[in-house]
């Protein structure tokens, strides 16, 4: 044997004899690593997927109206809340058949003779001089001008309500304003149609169809002066509503022209 092959034998001894320190399972300690993390981020994925569910379920829910009416009964903008459910009506108790009468006609009040209903009429300088904020008129249509008749009424704050008669038909009011401060509270029952707009960029509510205007009190209904469309919105702490004829976006135009 070599001095080589007796130095090689050496060395093979040497290191079989030699203690290592263990070796570590690093493809195990990885694979459990793994395990963890798909363990820990199921629970994770599981939960994200339950509120996707929900959110669709919402969303689904959402576009049936019953439900829709269900989760949103009251609708607030400005100094204004209107009620998008009507009351439930409570059942009479059983009575006996009433004999048929013929029912007495009333007539109708005309807009004009409403107006003069109306309590607190006043001019438009006095208006101001007793508000503490600047009354704003609209300036379209070209042909509106200045308000025919102007009221200033106290609801827990000050109301401002102006009045546009039709030229071509004295009894007949053209367009009417009302404007609120954060005292006046009114609200309405829900019209025939409700729709959101924009008036200058600002969320807005068109309305078409009958409805009731009470005060906070509840006791004192608001007439309404025009049989036609409401619209609906604010500036600051002021809410503006106005009664018209007008389309939608005549309406708006409108709200968008005042001075």
């Amino acid at each position: 044997m070599s001095e080589f092959d007796r130095w090689e034998a050496q060395l093979e001894e040497t290191a079989r004899a030699f203690s290592y320190p263990p070796t570590p399972d690093i493809a195990g300690a990885v694979g459990r690593r793994s395990a963890s993390r798909r363990a820990g981020s199921l629970p994770r994925r599981r939960a994200r997927a339950m509120l996707s569910a929900i959110g669709v379920l919402i969303l689904a829910l959402l576009l049936v109206p019953p439900v829709r009416a269900g989760l949103l009964q009251v609708l607030r903008i400005g100094a204004v809340r209107i009620n998008l459910v009507d009351p439930t009506a409570t059942p009479l108790p059983p009575t006996a058949a009433p004999t048929r009468t013929q029912p007495t006609l009333t007539p109708r009040p005309t807009p004009l003779s409403s107006i003069l209903d109306l309590q607190g009429e006043t001019t438009l300088p006095a208006a101001q001089a007793q508000v503490d904020f600047p009354i704003r008129l609209p300036s379209y249509p070209a042909d509106l001008g200045p308000p025919d008749k102007v009221f200033l009424q106290d609801f827990g704050g000050p109301l401002l309500i102006f009045v546009w008669l039709d030229d071509q038909q004295p009894e007949r009011v053209r367009l009417s304003m009302y404007q609120f401060l954060p005292g006046p509270y009114a609200e309405k029952s829900r019209p025939e149609l409700i729709k959101p707009v924009t008036v200058n960029g600002r969320p807005a509510i068109w309305g078409e169809g009958e409805h009731l205007l009470i005060t906070r009190s509840g006791r004192d209904v608001m007439r309404r002066l025009v049989d036609g469309h409401v619209l609906i919105w604010t500036d600051g702490e002021v809410t503006y509503r106005i009664e018209t004829e007008l389309s939608e976006s005549e309406a708006i135009r409108v709200a968008e022209s005042l001075r």
